[in-house]
């Protein structure tokens, strides 16, 4: 089909929907002058019906050619919003497509576009997208007395800049995204669990890295909790950072992790009453009570004055990671309640309940008998919970979730207890798993790094997937030579890249050694 023919089909079909393009994209002579049509500047008509795509009303601010560097191709870069607010960038290779589209997803209140995250996607020659999920604010802040900036970052700035992305992406190469897939991790993750659940049809694939599925729990029934554990009556800290890796190596010596790794936290009962200090003990490599009292509340998670559970603990061999959020050095406390309140207040302050609460809020003042009830209201919002993908599952859609069982910023728990929970709700595991996996990553933290390793090639996973129906059913985890999250890198890696390497099966499997 010629591409004008091909054209008047996308127009008629626009059209049936309330949206009109003038045939700009036929009558141009390159990538450039097509890339230009949807600047400032370009055809009024264009503008226009940009602004009535249904449920997503687009203002475009600039358009332009980027060229090739770094391994990218040459990009028409389009940066815009979604009314009223919702930043987004689009990069769309001039002459290398693949076909495919890239949704990348955000990270911790995000406030940005997160270009760089991106650069993975686009180096495959995918058009990718990003956005800011409605502010422009890299904290709590942008919360404050903004309930539509709460409700566009909770769910809907990622369905309605997906829905216009394919709008642009349609007309720009005059046909559709051949594939629509989604990857982030973090807030990414949590993005795309609320996609899977609420807009199935939004993506065929989606890759969700240790996403907070329970967001206002997250950051106040774990974040708050386990660095409130640390603090005694007089506001002091119990427990330094250099008792940490004392504890982490009774863990290993006890649970079998050999060469650092615990390959199943879950399956590890240690307590701290195995290092107790004995009389005559100088302290450095044992416990106190008090300090073993610490350690375990942090296991246990949250509990409420009755002693019932509230949400999950931190699991065993994740000791390393809890400094300096939870535990701090040299007389400090950990660095989420430390300062005016800690960055926990902020949340609590101004998400995790539906009313902000007074500015001098503290983290200390939060109620874990009165105040988790409360954030119920707020929950309907922020998250991603509904085990019934059975919409998703019809739709075609593939969910691949892996979390670090160390993470210390979202307990891994989380997301064993979705899947399980999923599992149960979608029919049992050989119905499940067709369509959702889970990889729990060994001795890995927050969406990268720890001695298990924390890279892999997801992207070609959910691909083999969704494009060759070749599930994944084991995938290689590589340990990084440098451990560092930014920039990411670029698959297939080079072997100066990584020092080793690691398979790992879907969950419930457990690694071998």
């Amino acid at each position: 089909m010629n591409r004008i023919l091909r054209l008047f089909y996308i127009l008629h079909g626009l059209v049936l929907i309330g949206v009109v393009f003038l045939p700009f994209a036929a009558q141009a002579q390159d990538a450039a002058k097509v890339c230009k049509q949807f600047g400032p500047g370009g055809p009024a008509d264009l503008a226009a019906r940009l602004a009535q795509i249904p449920d997503a009303p687009v203002a475009i601010e600039s358009a332009e050619i980027l060229p090739a560097t770094d391994g990218l191709p040459e990009v028409c870069h389009i940066i815009g919003y979604v009314a009223p607010s919702v930043g987004f960038e689009l990069r769309m290779p001039t002459s290398t497509w693949n076909g495919k589209m890239m949704m990348q997803g955000c990270g911790g209140y995000c406030g940005s576009l997160h270009t760089d995250r991106g650069n993975v996607a686009l180096a495959r020659n995918y058009a990718v997208v990003s956005t800011d999920m409605g502010h422009k604010i890299k904290s709590w802040l942008f919360a404050y007395n903004n309930i539509q900036g709460e409700i566009d970052f909770a769910y809907r700035s990622t369905h309605v800049v997906a829905v216009a992305s394919k709008v642009i992406i349609d007309v720009f190469y005059t046909k559709p995204a051949k594939h629509s897939y989604f990857m982030g991790c973090s807030t990414g993750g949590r993005q795309g669990m609320v996609e899977a659940q609420r807009f199935p049809k939004d993506f065929q694939g989606i890759i969700s890295g240790s996403p907070p599925v329970n967001e206002t729990a997250d950051g106040t029934l774990s974040l708050l909790w386990s660095a409130r554990a640390n603090v005694d009556a007089n506001g002091k800290p119990i427990l330094d950072a250099s008792k940490l890796p004392v504890i982490h190596n009774a863990v290993l010596a006890a649970c079998g992790g050999k060469k650092g790794v615990l390959l199943d936290p879950a399956q590890c009962t240690w307590d701290p009453s195995a290092i107790l200090c004995k009389k005559g003990d100088a302290g450095k490599q044992c416990l106190s009570e008090a300090e073993a009292t610490v350690v375990r509340k942090i296991y246990q998670g949250a509990t409420n004055s009755a002693g019932e559970q509230l949400f999950y603990g931190m699991p065993r061999g994740s000791e390393y990671n809890w400094a300096p959020d939870f535990i701090g050095a040299n007389g400090a406390l950990g660095s989420d309640i430390s300062g005016a309140g800690g960055p926990i207040a902020g949340f609590a302050n101004n998400m995790a309940f539906f009313y902000d609460q007074p500015p001098a809020y503290t983290g200390a003042q939060f109620d874990f008998d009165k105040d988790p009830d409360r954030m119920a209201l707020t929950e309907v919002l922020y998250n991603a919970q509904n085990p019934d993908l059975r919409k998703f599952k019809a739709a075609g859609g593939k969910l691949i979730l892996y979390h670090g069982w160390d993470d210390n910023q979202v307990p891994a728990l989380g997301s064993v207890d979705y899947y399980e929970t999923a599992t149960n709700t979608m029919g049992g595991e050989q119905k499940t798993k067709d369509f959702f996996r889970l990889f729990m990553l060994p001795t890995s933290g927050h969406c990268f790094g720890g001695a298990g390793g924390g890279e892999v090639d997801w992207i070609t996973y959910l691909e083999n997937w969704v494009e060759k129906g070749q599930a994944p059913d084991q995938v290689t985890v590589y340990h990084m030579s440098s451990d560092a999250y930014l920039p990411r890198p670029r698959h297939p890696l080079k072997p100066s890249e990584f020092d080793r390497t690691r398979v790992i099966y879907p969950y419930p499997a457990i690694p071998r050694e």
